[in-house]
């Protein structure tokens, strides 16, 4: 007899056993970039909730199927979700805390059932579900107070605490039939607790407490926390607390018990150290007693104890992510949310013997980016610039030790200089001297240098590079010390190195009452520009971050040095804001500076730290290019001809050499500022507002909130709020598009870009009749009087609003630039927003009075009918390029 094979019918039988057995698999969502995830059930059945960067929270099951998804009012970003039954319906609720100051609950359905707010501003970042027959829900965040709430989100009681909470969890710490609560806070903003302890749940008193100085491990006062989880591990019917992190980059798992009692640890070894990789960790019980743990590129399994049983992956190599989950219904763990904006889910099924070997292929957003990216760099290598643009007779100035490969090489339409960033050459010479002139603060020291070189070694060095015609500049100065290499030595340095050396890098010199900074702007400024004009070949370049190129560059001495004109050929602002909530004023602070005529030119600053705002729960190690790219191409779109740049360790090929190909090519132009036509309305700063400037450089401290803190124009940018949404009244809300304070390097400026100048620029300003805002940094400058921000948000608007009408060319929905190419043609430049989250946008470009006669993408060669609202889509974590004709 012979059989007919249905297949069909087995494939049907084949999926239909799998969603029977549940067998996980990987998917991608139909959101935007993961943030964290969990495992809740839901009539029985495993479900994923996730919340996305901004705050938006999705419901799944776990073979990737949405079943709801809910956007809040306001973007901020979700610190945390958890998976409780708070209704008692036997289903688990979603419950998230907002850095948009609300506590949200939704049922397994997606309905909002309530939120909770004070009634004032706040940052919420924890919540945890103490059940002891009655719910008690507690929620905390950055203004001292500790919140009980009921099951409905009503108040039942505050409590004091000190301290911005990092982490509140529940568990039968203390007696094995009843929940109490494990609640820690920080005052700075990576380190040293302010709290540790277990609190009563009813009485809300401290049980037990530790204190840093008394630590069970040396290595806490050092480790950087970033992720907790709760589990009995010594079997002693009492919950322990598991803690994943990092010692000087090194992944660290620590497990104490109720008392305090080192009961795991696992630091790794030194040769898998990997530069802020983010540690995330998972107890794979009931299923194995054993703990995994996933840093950067590396996945560790432990027993209980902390003792090693396996590893994989090899560092700065393989896949990084946001958040790790286990679903112990179906012995699954999943890695979630590639770093950079994913939104893939991948499965490791871990009844397979050698599970954590297996190598996942990029899924999703992420698979997106990685195609986009690849794709960009083809084209551009294929440009060839038009005959209406010519080549500029500078060239691109990148601080950046790096052979280009031969296909960029071949590019020809700009030039670009490699100058090798040979750090810091940290001398030993004494310093009787300056303590002198300025006492003995001059004797402090950056405890990360060796000062192990002599005057006359240094300067051996520099007449090595200077016979080997091998450019080079070195780290001479920083805010921990300015005096890493004196001022004689740099001067000799000049002396015998004038063709290669091409300057100095200064960094967080930001204190404006250090004498060792004053010293330093008064006397060794004017010797170092004199040195350089000799040979007119160097530069002074200053990093700095939060708001110093806005704001604390308008006191003295910083005032006297960037603003006087007397230096404007030798500074270069560049910008370091890995642990910045700001840098989107930073950036149109410098634009600012350079296109008000203050400053010749301005450097990009991209480097591969963590893209931080609050550096414990910011994921660092992505591997995508993009959001460097994007970012150097913004900055270079508004005049940075210059780059301070660290090529990245997780970067994947082809990494920086797309920027640098898009620069060599002509594709992204050389800037004048007199060419940029995406500015026409300016925020002058006047009697800048000195408090507000130092509670923002004081950018380690978390004990800073104040009531009014979003009463502001600068408004809550201190560290504490971190992830916090922005308020109406606040420049970078109204003026640049952006929602919340994370990390915003490619604000969308939707009445394009407004740089931040000292008042003296009005004088210019008006003579051009160019409209502009005016503030101290707190209070806006109405009627010849500073009033209230809330006060002054109305004619803050109206003032930006009239400055977008009379813009040549607008854009909304993409972050952008439009530059002068020549007197027909203007080159615009479409840019993904999406630092950390990208996705693919529609930006529709308008025209305010003429209209150009033709359009085309220069890189696909897509002709663009003109219209007036053109509409183009900007590829997920890319950039388009559109030359207008007139």
């Amino acid at each position: 007899m012979i059989y007919m094979i249905d297949f069909k019918k087995i494939s049907l039988l084949v999926c239909l056993m799998l969603f029977a057995y549940g067998s996980a698999q990987n998917f991608a969502t139909k959101g935007n970039g993961i943030r964290n995830g969990v495992i809740g059930e839901a009539k029985g059945k495993s479900v994923f909730y996730f919340s996305e960067l901004d705050g938006v929270v999705s419901a799944y099951s776990t073979t990737g199927k949405e079943l709801w998804r809910y956007k809040p009012l306001s973007a901020a970003v979700m610190f945390k979700i958890i998976a409780e039954d708070v209704t008692g319906d036997k289903n688990d609720e979603l419950l998230a805390a907002s850095g948009d100051g609300n506590i949200y609950c939704w049922n397994y359905k997606g309905d909002l059932l309530w939120q909770f707010n004070p009634g004032y501003k706040v940052r919420f970042t924890e919540v945890a579900v103490v059940n002891n027959n009655e719910i008690q829900i507690f929620v905390g965040g950055n203004n001292y107070l500790l919140y009980e709430l009921n099951s409905k989100g009503k108040l039942v009681s505050e409590t004091k605490i000190d301290g911005s909470v990092r982490k509140i969890e529940s568990g039968n710490f203390i007696h094995k039939n009843k929940e109490d609560l494990f609640v820690m806070t920080y005052g700075h903003d990576k380190f040293r607790w302010e709290f540790f302890g277990i609190i009563d749940s009813n009485s809300k008193e401290i049980i037990k407490s530790l204190s840093q100085k008394k630590s069970p491990l040396k290595e806490m006062s050092k480790v950087m926390l970033t992720d907790f989880k709760i589990a009995d591990i010594n079997k002693d019917g009492k919950d322990d607390i598991l803690m994943f992190g990092d010692v000087s980059w090194k992944a660290t798992y620590i497990a104490l018990d109720a008392n305090f009692n080192v009961i795991g640890k696992h630091i790794a070894n030194k040769k898998d150290t990997q530069r802020y990789a983010h540690t995330q960790g998972e107890i794979l019980k009931p299923f194995k007693d054993e703990v995994v743990m996933k840093s950067g590129s590396i996945l560790y399994v432990l027993d209980l104890k902390g003792n090693p049983i396996h590893k994989a992956g090899v560092k700065y190599k393989n896949n990084t992510y946001s958040d790790m989950v286990f679903d112990a219904k179906r012995n699954t763990l999943f890695t979630i949310g590639d770093l950079g904006g994913g939104n893939g889910v991948y499965a490791y099924n871990l009844k397979n013997e050698n599970w954590f070997n297996k190598n996942h292929d990029n899924i999703g957003r992420y698979k997106e980016v990685q195609d986009n990216v690849v794709k960009l760099y083809k084209d551009v290598l294929n440009f060839k610039m038009p005959s209406y643009q010519k080549k500029s007779n500078k060239p691109w100035m990148m601080i950046s030790k790096h052979e280009l490969p031969s296909e960029v090489k071949k590019l020809n339409g700009n030039d670009i200089v490699f100058i090798d960033n040979r750090g810091t050459w940290s001398e030993n010479t004494n310093r009787d001297d300056l303590v002198a002139k300025i006492g003995k603060s001059a004797l402090k020291k950056d405890k990360r240098k060796k000062y192990n070189l002599s005057r006359e070694e240094i300067i051996e060095r520099a007449k090595l590079y200077e016979a080997k015609n091998e450019p080079f500049v070195l780290w001479a100065g920083h805010g921990n010390d300015p005096f890493y290499t004196r001022i004689e030595t740099l001067e000799a340095i000049l002396e015998v190195a004038p063709k290669t050396c091409y300057g100095f890098i200064y960094a967080e010199m930001d204190d404006v009452k250090d004498p060792r900074v004053i010293h330093f702007v008064e006397e060794y400024i004017p010797r170092l520009a004199k040195a350089i004009r000799k040979h007119n070949k160097a530069k002074l370049y200053f990093r700095y971050k939060n708001m110093f190129w806005a704001l604390t560059n308008n006191l003295s001495p910083w005032k006297n040095l960037f603003f006087s004109g007397e230096y404007s050929d030798i500074l270069v602002p560049a910008s370091e804001d890995t642990s910045s909530r700001t840098q989107d004023v930073n950036l149109a602070g410098r634009i600012g500076m350079h296109s008000g005529g203050y400053i010749d030119d301005f450097a990009m600053r991209l480097i591969d730290d963590n893209p931080t705002s609050w550096r414990p729960l910011s994921p660092g190690g992505q591997r995508s290019v993009s959001p460097y790219l994007r970012q150097g191409v913004l900055m270079a779109a508004y005049g940075g001809r210059f780059g301070v740049n660290f090529e990245g360790t997780f970067i994947e090929k082809p990494g920086l050499e797309v920027l640098y190909a898009l620069m060599k090519s002509g594709v992204l132009p050389i800037v004048e500022k007199e060419d940029i036509r995406s500015i026409n309305s300016w925020h002058l700063i006047k009697d800048v507002d000195a408090h507000l400037i130092h509670s923002v450089d004081n950018h380690h401290n978390l004990k800073q909130y104040k009531m009014d803190d979003d009463d502001a124009v600068f408004s809550v940018a201190q560290m504490h709020w971190a992830g916090a949404s922005i308020p109406e009244n606040d420049y970078s809300k109204i003026a640049l598009g952006v929602d919340y304070r994370w990390t915003n390097y490619l604000p969308k400026m939707p009445h394009g870009m407004v740089p931040i100048a000292p008042f003296k620029t009005a004088t210019k300003l008006q003579k051009n009749k160019v409209l502009y805002t005016v503030s101290n940094g707190k209070k806006g400058f109405l009627n010849n009087e500073f009033v209230s921000a809330k006060t002054y948000q109305d004619t803050f608007k109206n003032i930006i609003a009239k400055g977008k009408a009379k813009l040549p060319i607008v854009v909304k929905g993409a972050s952008w630039s439009a530059i002068q190419i020549d007197k027909k043609h203007v080159r615009v430049i479409l840019l993904d927003p999406g630092y950390l989250d990208p996705q693919e946008r529609e930006a529709t470009i308008s025209f305010n009075g003429k209209k150009p006669i033709k359009g085309v993408d220069i890189l696909s060669n897509e002709k663009i009918k003109i219209s007036n609202a053109i509409k183009l889509s900007v590829p997920t974590g890319a950039l388009r390029f559109v030359d207008f004709e007139y």
